[in-house]
């Protein structure tokens, strides 16, 4: 095992010393007067906005603005693509949100929870459910709120007595929590709608372009709101939890109390995005919602992206979604395109584990001094 860490460690120095550091050093030398030219507009962003949301370089900025302009102008340039990108893009942002709910959870307090996909299911369902059991149906007004609300409920359920655990038994019994709930689902048919579940969810809209920008926007406003906490105080004891708990304890500060507090905000961005997905297609079903594999793409988004780093696990989803539904799918075919998929999480994890939208972030940073 031990022979196997270094050969790995040499191929990732020898990768670095002759690819990516020469690469990097001319990208610099392009890439320094676009800097410096979107310096001003950076300052003035940091003047009004670092406080709350961290401080970005001229780069930085750009590249943020250029994500920005690409995700608003979708409905524009996805048709020129062979595929349906307008509705792939749109479910992207749906798994932006769970990846961005797992991630200040997990990422950032080091408590690596398998059963994320039990909170998002729960919104789903009491939708579902709302809508199979009232007459007239209740209005978005009402359901939205509700379903986040008992994604809430359950998180606290869970997280009140796992968190005060801690290595793998919270990892395991957020694994339990997700298996339970398949179980009710089957068992509890009748109820639940069993493995076929429910289709009677009302959808916003079929309008590709209105429904695009009614995920996209939630999307946005959890991000703003992600990373305001993040790069609060509390981001910063969360953190300090998952680098040295028993330190946060000897500061006077209660752990559990700040991982109870990181739980349900995750909850609530989970049940947020349980409920887009639930009038996204307007089906609610164990496949989609419950198994856990669900939770298993969740971390594999954060992971792509960057964990402990709210743009990571946006940028980590699309690429997901992307290779998922479209470009793998188009190369491999269906089955096989998993096979791929998988095998370039791994190499992610082995050569940048960091992330790579993360490596891309702090590699552009650099250009014109790092401020993160």
């Amino acid at each position: 095992m031990s022979e196997r860490v270094r050969r790995i460690g040499r191929l990732r120095s020898t990768v670095r010393q002759t690819i990516l550091l020469p690469s990097g050093r001319a990208a610099a030398r392009v890439l320094s007067p676009i800097d410096r030219a979107l310096r001003p507009g950076a300052n003035l962003f940091n003047r009004f906005l670092g406080s709350y949301v961290g401080e970005v370089t001229g780069l930085q900025l750009g590249l943020l603005v250029a994500a920005l302009v690409a995700l608003a102008t979708v409905p524009m340039w996805a048709p020129l693509f062979v595929g349906n990108y307008m509705r792939t893009l749109a479910v992207a942002c749906i798994w932006a949100v769970f990846a961005m709910g797992w991630d200040i959870q997990s990422g950032y307090t080091g408590y690596i929870s398998f059963g994320h996909s039990a909170l998002s299911a729960t919104a789903g369902y009491t939708t579902a459910l709302l809508a199979v059991n009232l007459s007239p149906v209740p209005s978005f007004w009402v359901t939205i709120p509700v379903s986040i609300l008992a994604a809430l409920v359950l998180g606290l359920l869970i997280g009140l007595p796992s968190l005060r655990l801690s290595g793998p038994y919270f990892s395991l019994v957020t694994f339990v929590a997700v298996l339970l709930f398949y179980r009710l689902t089957i068992g509890f048919s009748e109820t639940l709608g069993g493995e076929n579940g429910f289709q009677a969810v009302e959808v916003f809209t079929w309008d590709f372009t209105e429904r695009y920008y009614l995920m996209l926007v939630p999307m946005l406003l959890v991000a703003a709101a992600l990373t305001v906490v993040a790069r609060s105080n509390v981001g910063t004891v969360l953190v300090a939890i998952r680098e040295n708990e028993r330190a946060v304890s000897a500061a006077g500060l209660d752990p559990t109390k700040f991982k109870l507090w990181s739980f349900a905000l995750s909850s609530i961005t989970m049940g947020i995005g349980g409920v887009l997905l639930a009038h996204f297609g307007g089906n609610v079903d164990p496949a989609t919602f419950v198994v856990v594999d669900r939770s298993i793409e969740m971390i594999a988004m954060a992971v792509i992206g960057g964990m402990s780093s709210v743009l990571g696990p946006i940028g980590g989803a699309f690429l997901f979604v992307l290779l998922r539904d479209e470009i793998l799918r188009l190369w491999f075919g269906h089955s096989t395109r998993w096979v791929m998929l998988w095998l370039l999480v791994l190499l992610v994890l082995v050569f940048a584990r960091n992330g790579l939208f993360r490596w891309i972030w702090h590699a552009v940073g650099a250009v014109g001094g790092d401020r993160e």
